[in-house]
């Protein structure tokens, strides 16, 4: 999925065949949490805050930024979303800057203005992080009284999707895991372990945190739409016109389509929501005749196509 082109707009769905779709297709005039069937999608592009941490923990972990790690961590795996880097992107765009500066060679420069923007933010809350029977001390009794009657740990979470563009909470999901360890095990010192190590999911603290998190995330990404891809113009001229899919979404030759301007929406007077789009004025009409891994050739036949314009099946 990760080598969509991505643009945003309407689908022409005889260019794709339906397949089944956990999540929910982003169809901004459409009701939420409305299942369809289509691919192929856009991958949601998402960013991470640091948690905020409300539990009555003040060890030496920094849980909000430990927590952010982890969960990113589990966003990428799921190959579902793509994820930007937020919690340091001074440091990104530090090195943007430095590079654009006379003391630094030309060659191997990156481009400026090529940061992607998130559609939606991931925040979270740390609800509760708490040790019956620690050894460490760290959460109440310590010693022998811990080694004899075991230890049992539970981890809450709190997290939110936020639309970036409407400010719309999209979903809010409260998550908590527990485990726990027997008695004559021996206590488990967590002073001495890092937060998110190999050690620390051995421990019944680390397994509820684990367990929490996966929660989350399953149910997060359930929630968070998925934009259908649209044919759009890529590059257009009179010497042939580039489109923004090949292979990768099915396109092949022979196919043509009308070329459309860009539409307006039709947005209602008293909320604002968007409750219909209006398309835009058929200006030309194109043909594939070669098909590339992630884009197609095609030639004009009538009419013109411009970078940016509409691509609708010609019937």
């Amino acid at each position: 999925m990760k080598g969509f082109v991505y643009c945003a707009g309407a689908l022409t769905a005889v260019l794709i065949m339906a397949t089944g779709c956990a999540s929910p297709l982003y169809d901004r005039t459409a009701p939420r949490h409305v299942a369809r069937s289509a691919e192929p999608i856009i991958p949601p592009i998402v960013a991470v805050t640091d948690f905020e941490n409300r539990a009555n923990f003040s060890g030496q972990w920094n849980l909000g930024g430990g927590m952010a790690e982890m969960m990113i961590e589990r966003l990428m795996h799921s190959d579902e979303v793509v994820v930007l880097e937020r919690r340091h992107i001074d440091g990104v765009v530090g090195e943007i800057v430095r590079q654009g500066r006379d003391l630094f060679r030309r060659e191997g420069r990156v481009e400026r203005g090529r940061l992607m923007n998130a559609r939606y933010q991931v925040r979270g809350v740390v609800t509760d992080f708490t040790v019956t029977g620690d050894a460490s001390g760290w959460f109440g009794a310590a010693g022998a009284q811990a080694r004899v009657r075991g230890s049992r740990a539970r981890v809450g979470l709190y997290v939110t999707v936020l639309d970036v563009e409407t400010g719309e909470i999209i979903s809010a999901v409260r998550s908590e895991g527990s485990a726990s360890r027997g008695g004559f095990r021996g206590g488990v010192n967590y002073r001495q372990i890092a937060f998110g190590g190999d050690a620390y999911f051995r421990t019944p603290l680390g397994r509820a945190t684990q367990s929490a998190m996966d929660r989350a995330v399953r149910r997060m990404l359930a929630d968070i739409p998925r934009e259908r891809w649209e044919p759009r113009v890529a590059e257009g001229g009179p010497d042939g016109v580039i489109v923004n899919g090949g292979e990768n979404v099915g396109l092949r030759a022979g196919q043509r389509f009308l070329v459309r301007e860009e539409g307006r929406n039709i947005t209602d007077p008293i909320t604002g929501d968007v409750i219909e789009r209006f398309p835009g004025r058929v200006i030309g009409e194109i043909e594939v005749r070669a098909v590339q891994p992630m884009s197609a050739h095609a030639v004009l036949l009538s009419g013109e196509a411009r970078r940016g314009d509409f691509l609708e099946t010609a019937h």
